[in-house]
C-alpha cells in the first residue's frame, strides 16, 4: 500500500472512530479535487469496501476523471468497486482554448472518453463546458451542439474566473489577455440555458442541467447545507456548525497521518460559523436552485427571513423580477436572471 493510500485510508477509520457515524445516512460518495483518476485501483477500492458494504442507502458514487485518464480498463474497475457515476472534465470543444488552459487532452480525446464509459456502462455520466472564454474559434453554440451529441445526462457549466496570483490574472492584469465583456457572457448564459432546454435537460441549478433522472445527489445535498466529510490532502468538509480544511501540503498531510493516534492529530484549520454565517450561505446556495428558497423554513430555522430583514432590498427585487413566488412562500431566481444569482443573494445577506 503506498503512502498516500496508507493515509487516506487511516483519515478515514480515525473519522469513523471518532465521530460514530450512521452509515445508513450515507447516501453519496464523491472523489474529487487533484486528479482521482489517476490514484490507483486498490487505494479507491479499499476506501469503498471500509464504506459501501454499511451504506446500504448510498445512491451515488462520483469519480472526477481526467479525458486522457480514461481508458477501458480503469472504467471496468470503477465499475466493478461500485463508481456509477464519471465526471469528465470536458471544460471546451475548441483546441485553441484547451492550450490554452494548458489542458493535457484533445477534444477528439474528450468525445472519446464520453463514449468509452458509455460503452462500459455508465449510466450517469456527468461533464463540464466553460463559457465567457476569449478569441473563441469554434463558436459556443457549435460547442453545445457537441455536448448534446454525447451520452451525458448531466451538465455543469462554469463561468471563466480571473483569479489573482494565476498567469491568466496576471496577464489580465497588464493588458496582454482580453477577458469577454459582461454582455458576452451573459448571452453566452443565455444560449446555453435555451440550448439546454430545447434538448430535455432541467436547469436545476445556476450552473447545472440534468435529464430526467440525472441529477447528481452530492451536489443537491451540497446546496441544501448538509453534513459531508472531506478525506486527504486539502479536503474540505462540514459538520453542520463549522468547516474544516485539511492541509494541501502532500507530504506534511502523509507525516501528520503516519504519526495521528486519533482525530485530534489530524492537520486541519477549522471555522466555525455564526448564526449569521449559516444564514447567509443558506440563502446563497437556496437562490442558486431552481427550488429556491421557503420563507417559514428560513424563519423555523434562523428566526429570520429575508423578506423581513431586508424589507426594501425585497421589494425592490420582486419588483424588478430578480425574484419571483413559485408557491405558497416559496421564491426564487428566474432562470434570465440566474446569471447575476450570487449578487442578488450578496443584497439580501446580513452583517
Amino acid at each position: 500500500m503506498g503512502e498516500m493510500e496508507a493515509a487516506l485510508v487511516k483519515e478515514l477509520e480515525l473519522r469513523i472512530q471518532a465521530d460514530q457515524p450512521d452509515f445508513n445516512a450515507l447516501q453519496s460518495i464523491y472523489f474529487g479535487g487533484g486528479t482521482p483518476s489517476l490514484f490507483e485501483l486498490s487505494g479507491l477500492r479499499g476506501l469503498l469496501t471500509r464504506l459501501l458494504p454499511h451504506a446500504p442507502n448510498c445512491r451515488e458514487v462520483t469519480l472526477e476523471a481526467n479525458p486522457e485518464d480514461v481508458t477501458e480498463e480503469r472504467l471496468h474497475a470503477w465499475l466493478e468497486m461500485g463508481i456509477n457515476r464519471l465526471s469528465i472534465g470536458l471544460q471546451s470543444f475548441d483546441q485553441k482554448q484547451l492550450d490554452w488552459m494548458n489542458r493535457q487532452h484533445s477534444a477528439e480525446d474528450a468525445t472519446q472518453a464520453v463514449q468509452l464509459a458509455a460503452d462500459a456502462g455508465f449510466q450517469h455520466i456527468s461533464a463540464d463546458l466553460i463559457y465567457g472564454l476569449p478569441s473563441r474559434t469554434v463558436p459556443f453554440r457549435e460547442e453545445i451542439n457537441r455536448f448534446v451529441a454525447l451520452p451525458v445526462d448531466h451538465l455543469s457549466a462554469y463561468i471563466l474566473t480571473v483569479e489573482d496570483r494565476t498567469v491568466l490574472g496576471n496577464r489580465v492584469e497588464r493588458g496582454i489577455q482580453p477577458i469577454p465583456e459582461d454582455g458576452d457572457v451573459s448571452s453566452e448564459y443565455q444560449i446555453l440555458c435555451q440550448a439546454m432546454s430545447a434538448e430535455g435537460f432541467e436547469h436545476y441549478e445556476v450552473s447545472n442541467w440534468a435529464k430526467p433522472g440525472g441529477r447528481a445527489v452530492h451536489n443537491q445535498h451540497y446546496w441544501s447545507g448538509l453534513p459531508y466529510w472531506g478525506i486527504g490532502p486539502g479536503a474540505h468538509g462540514f459538520d453542520g456548525a463549522s468547516r474544516y480544511a485539511n492541509v494541501a501540503n502532500n507530504p506534511k498531510y502523509i507525516k501528520a497521518l503516519t504519526a495521528a493516534t486519533s482525530a485530534l492529530g489530524l492537520p486541519r484549520e477549522i471555522e466555525t460559523l455564526s448564526p449569521t454565517d449559516r444564514y447567509n450561505e443558506s440563502l446563497m446556495t437556496g437562490l442558486r436552485t431552481a427550488k429556491g428558497i421557503e420563507l417559514i423554513d428560513f424563519a423555523k430555522q434562523f428566526g429570520l427571513r429575508p423578506d423581513v430583514a431586508e424589507p426594501e432590498v425585497w421589494g425592490r427585487f420582486l419588483n424588478q423580477g430578480l425574484i419571483a413566488e413559485i408557491g405558497a412562500g416559496r421564491y426564487r431566481i428566474p432562470e434570465s436572471r440566474w446569471v447575476m444569482a450570487d449578487a442578488i443573494a450578496a443584497e439580501l445577506f446580513m452583517a
